[in-house]
């Protein structure tokens, strides 16, 4: 018995292939995109050992177009190092605040302390002055 497939059918059987692969290719674009955000950012070079795994990932992701299950492989470790990029920046960005905050405190603490013996200088001078009237 012969089974005769017409090239439709063929073609049919390759738009899944096709399919996946332009998936992979915007994926990869997406997550070239996200990088070149993320090494815009002013503070980037606090993260540049994530970045740096991640444009090797994404490098490594163009260049296995026909190994599927590598490309994605490489994908997924791109995201996972932007991710890490993100905490490393998100981090450094809240340790930047909270030093602000303890600056501030400090000022505060200053001040209020420096009220504190004015405070105390005029109640010494006050009770002087209230000795002096008593007294003839």
């Amino acid at each position: 018995m012969t089974v005769v497939v017409s090239e439709g059918a063929l073609g049919d059987e390759r738009a899944p292939d096709a399919s996946i692969d332009s998936r992979l290719r915007e994926r990869t674009a997406d997550l070239q995109r996200r990088l070149v955000d993320l090494e815009a950012l002013e503070d980037a070079e606090y993260a540049k050992g994530a970045l740096e795994q991640a444009r090797l990932a994404l490098e490594a992701a163009s260049g296995l177009a026909e190994d599927r299950s590598a490309a994605t492989r490489a994908q997924a470790i791109a995201d996972a190092s932007m991710v890490l990029a993100d905490r490393q920046l998100a981090r450094r960005q809240s340790q930047a605040a909270l030093l602000r905050t303890k600056r501030r405190l400090n000022a505060v603490r200053e001040r209020a302390q420096a009220q504190r013996r004015v405070l105390e200088t005029l109640m010494r001078q006050r009770a002087e002055l209230a000795r002096s009237t008593e007294s003839p």
